[in-house]
């Protein structure tokens, strides 16, 4: 694991060092950055000039829900898109797979986590602030935050799962291309599951679990955590790992090279 740490740490110094060079590409992330973020937090505002709660949340949980997803929204910019982003084209079809094989180190770390775009913790930073604008003046308990802290760890765990089991789909179907899919879903995560109809609460908290990225963490954050979702959120992780593990060493029992 010390090992692991250590590749992560090395890879994401000499990304940082490629980022920084190129000054123009570091205004404009941050521009669009804001933009982005500004976008989602002044239809908030809007909104509530015209209702003091929308689906049983409050402006400040809105608040805090916005800077959770985008602070897990900017770890998955920096650790997890810049790998997988590129498997089935580079991976499967290339042939890069197979210089990840020979490396000693596992090829699942290799290929999931071990490049990195510094540039987009520039979320992660402002999804904080306005995650601290949220909890402003609210009345937070030690139980809630440390609950929060394991479903955000949690949500990140599903995160990196989703992306490697929809990856791994290139090893039976190189040409079939998800991210498109994936990409909406995941834009979901920014809205509290109450919005929406029971048939789609029910997908994005037990099929595809985009609750489980802002949702839960900021329930029990602010309205105090309960046992049984803290609990299912750890098992829906541990599960969704242990799948992704799964589902990459039957990929690599297919996978035969890219010359054959």
């Amino acid at each position: 694991m010390v090992k692991l740490l250590r590749l992560v740490g090395v890879g994401f110094s000499m990304a940082l060092r490629r980022s920084v060079a190129f000054r123009i590409n570091l205004v404009f992330d941050v521009l669009l950055a804001f933009t982005g973020l500004g976008t989602a937090v002044a239809a908030v505002l809007i909104v509530f000039t015209r209702a003091d709660t929308l689906a049983g949340w409050s402006k400040a949980e809105f608040l805090v829900l916005i800077g959770t997803y985008q602070l897990i929204t900017g770890l998955r910019g920096t650790f997890i898109d810049p790998n997988l982003s590129w498997f089935p084209e580079t991976g499967i079809r290339n042939g890069k797979l197979d210089a990840y094989l020979l490396q000693p180190a596992s090829s699942l770390f290799l290929a999931s986590l071990s490049l990195s775009s510094p540039l987009a913790l520039i979320q992660f930073v402002l999804g904080v602030g306005v995650l601290g604008w949220g909890i402003a003046g609210q009345s937070l308990s030690v139980a809630g935050v440390v609950s929060w802290l394991v479903l955000v760890v949690a949500g990140l765990v599903v995160t990196w799962a989703l992306s490697v089991l929809l990856a791994c789909l290139a090893f039976w179907a190189p040409k079939l291309q998800l991210d498109v899919f994936f990409h909406s879903a995941w834009q979901l995560g920014r809205y509290p599951t109450d919005v929406f109809a029971r048939p789609i609460r029910v997908v994005l908290t037990y099929v595809f679990p985009m609750a489980l990225i802002a949702s839960v963490p900021t329930a029990a954050l602010l309205r105090g955590p309960q046992v049984g979702v803290l609990v299912g959120g750890v098992l829906a992780a541990g599960v969704a790992a242990a799948l992704a593990v799964l589902a990459w060493s039957a990929g690599l029992r297919r996978y035969t090279g890219a010359t054959s």
